[in-house]
């Protein structure tokens, strides 16, 4: 705003429970702000192609805000990242499908323990984290004692649904990561959505597997240190049990680590979720080692609305707050991570650095539908509390996860029907504009190798579906 006197920036808070709600009305009504953050689960296909303008084009000139930067005033604006915008699976900045980037990302997330230094010493007569799982559930253990001697109403963890899978993913893709590389038919050392979906049809894994059962008793393990009622909290619960000391942890992204910083009136630290190494007896037998977090990719894009009413000074904005200057100020004041080239991290966000060490994660069973995601949160209590059981979770889901799965790939059986079908109009049109240059021609080459991919995926997915038989 100093450097254009006549622009007014201003930040939307919008609250996660009427998030959906509020974009949707927003992008149909034409009255959505210039600029908003982008996620692939709230903004599918259909919605990024109607509502949003693509940048790839800008993306691939230099960004006049790194002028003064001798090393990137000359380079691309992708590729000042520190990870230069790679086309990967999951990211939210670019579409696969649509074959266009639509986000300009501003960090990068992980996902950490944050807790209370006051209670940790106090329960253990020292400031220290756990390094194995082992030690962590020990830790659970000395802290319920302690708030059991001393009459303190606090628990081991802050619970709520949405905190508690990001420790359920990080055990379940730690438990299973040798399966994983066997059933890789890809043999591209990565279980894609696709590939898990088609194995399971195929019987190759099931809630029956040891692998899978082995990170279900990890859930049961820590699960049993939950406070009553976890399970219809929500996320915003889970953050109060935290600052008002009535949790000693809580497990979440590193997007709440400047709030916890800001509103914790006592000491935080962060350590990442310990897994299990090769020799542990319970869970060794299974895993390759630790789960590397080499794949954290930028985060936090936000993407330009096609009813703008300054389209230039809006994508202007996102160029000045992505540039090395710019970028490093927003960490600073966030205590984010940055993601330009060259930025330095602060001190306060160290810990949350990704550790690019370590293996491939495996198979998350909530990971591969909505519909999964919503039984495992439905029947979590049944790993949780004293009364904890995989036997008991095992029985009462797995039929349902079989057909949670089978639905999904009947799902995008269809979706990949209607993908190559649209995409025909396009590469045709693409094709004629081939002699425009090869900026063209690259894009046809692109589409036509991604057509290929789904019109693949979707025969695997009417065979599957055929010839369903799951291990179960």
């Amino acid at each position: 705003m100093k450097l254009h006197p006549k622009v007014r920036v201003e930040q939307m808070d919008i609250p996660g429970r009427t998030w959906k709600q509020w974009l949707r009305t927003r992008l149909i009504g034409g009255t959505a702000p210039d600029l908003i953050e982008l996620a692939s689960y709230e903004n599918p296909d259909d919605m990024l192609a109607r509502y949003f303008t693509p940048i790839t084009a800008e993306l691939e000139q230099p960004n006049p805000y790194n002028a003064d930067e001798p090393d990137l005033r000359d380079v691309p604006w992708r590729r000042t990242y520190t990870a230069e915008l790679v086309q990967a699976d999951g990211v939210h900045y670019y579409n696969p499908n649509l074959l266009e980037y639509y986000g300009a990302p501003m960090t990068m997330v992980t996902v950490r323990v944050f807790y209370n230094r006051n209670l940790i010493k106090a329960a253990l007569g020292e400031d220290r984290v756990p390094k194995t799982f082992d030690e962590f559930v020990a830790l659970c253990e000395a802290l319920r004692r302690y708030a059991e001697r001393t009459g303190e109403g606090i628990t081991p963890l802050a619970g709520s649904g949405f905190n508690i899978t990001r420790v359920t993913d990080s055990l379940f893709s730690a438990t299973t990561q040798k399966l994983a590389i066997e059933l890789d038919y890809g043999r591209d050392l990565e279980m894609t959505v696709h590939e898990a979906l088609m194995c399971y049809a195929r019987g190759g894994w099931s809630l029956k597997s040891p692998a899978v059962r082995a990170g279900l008793h990890t859930v049961e393990a820590f699960g049993r240190y939950m406070p009553p009622g976890w399970a219809q909290l929500g996320r915003e619960d889970s953050m109060l049990q935290f600052l008002q000391g009535r949790a000693a942890m809580i497990v979440t992204g590193t997007w709440d680590a400047g709030g916890i910083l800001q509103q914790a009136n006592f000491p935080t630290g962060a350590f990442k979720l310990p897994e299990f190494s090769r020799d542990d007896p319970r869970y060794g037998h299974w895993t390759l080692g630790r789960t590397t977090e080499a794949s954290t990719f930028a985060a936090m894009p936000f993407g330009l609305t096609r009813d703008s009413k300054h389209p230039a000074r809006a994508l202007d904005f996102l160029r000045y707050l992505t540039s090395r200057k710019g970028n490093a100020k927003f960490a600073q004041i966030s205590k984010w991570l940055p993601v330009i080239k060259g930025v330095p991290v602060p001190p306060e966000a160290e810990a949350f650095r990704p550790q690019n060490d370590g293996y491939i994660g495996g198979i998350n069973i909530r990971g591969y539908s909505t519909r999964a995601h919503e039984l495992l949160m439905s029947h979590l209590h049944l790993l949780s509390g004293k009364q904890a059981n995989v036997d008991a979770f095992v029985a009462e889901t797995s039929a349902r996860f079989s057909l949670a799965y089978r639905d999904e790939i009947l799902r995008q059986t269809k979706m990949h029907l209607v993908t190559i079908r649209e995409k025909d109009s396009v590469l045709a049109g693409v094709y004629e504009r081939e002699k425009s240059g090869p900026l063209a021609r690259t894009k046809f080459d692109r589409l036509v190798a991604n057509q290929l991919e789904v019109e693949i995926k979707r025969l695997q997915g009417l065979q599957a579906l055929e010839n369903f038989k799951p291990a179960d």
